[in-house]
């Protein structure tokens, strides 16, 4: 009995798992009918359209039908012979549009963000050019004090040279005057 009931409920566990089916598409050049079970006697179920997408259930040899399910989860068979496993050209052709939309979306978006970094660089290239002008009159007024600068130590350099000579000179005259007058004092006195 344990037996059994084990059996069963791996049974149960097996069959409750997901079936991953393959994916295949309605050939291009081609307008299908689904049918309710796998041979043309079957009622007619579903018109397809080239490039439907479909997911496979089941496949019977013998009939060369494939049993299907579309996106709304109908099931139904077709003829093998009119599935392909690759996307069609009209799915291409849509998915490489899809592609071209998003691109010149992500393109323009793009361009938009250029446009507005640029809006908001003007202002900072006009500031730039202020700041540049600032600096070179400040280099063109650091030449210039430098300049003042070098004249003003060469001059107060003369002066002081002049000073020490006027007051050497002076110190001449006056030791040559008291010199002088030194000598009258010893005289007056002899």
């Amino acid at each position: 009995m344990k037996n059994f009931l084990l059996s069963a409920l791996c049974l149960i566990c097996i069959s409750s798992l997901p079936v991953f089916s393959a994916t295949v598409y309605v050939y291009d050049k081609a307008k299908l009918w689904g049918h309710t079970g796998p041979s043309n006697e079957y009622k007619v179920y579903i018109k397809l359209l080239p490039g439907t997408k479909l997911e496979v259930i089941s496949e019977n040899t013998q009939t060369g039908f494939t049993q299907v399910k579309d996106r709304k989860q109908r099931q139904f068979w077709v003829k093998s012979e009119y599935l392909t496993s690759t996307p069609t050209a009209n799915i291409l052709l849509n998915d490489a549009l899809n592609k071209i939309d998003s691109s010149a979306a992500a393109h323009q978006l793009s361009e938009q963000a250029l446009e507005r970094q640029i809006t908001t660089m003007k202002p900072l290239q006009e500031i730039n050019q202020t700041l540049q002008s600032k600096i070179a009159k400040m280099q063109l007024e650091l030449e210039q004090l430098s300049l003042a600068n070098s004249a003003i130590s060469g001059r107060f350099y003369r002066e002081l040279f002049f000073a020490g000579g006027v007051t050497v000179l002076v110190g001449i005259f006056l030791g040559w005057i008291f010199a002088a007058r030194g000598k009258k004092r010893n005289d007056a006195w002899s």
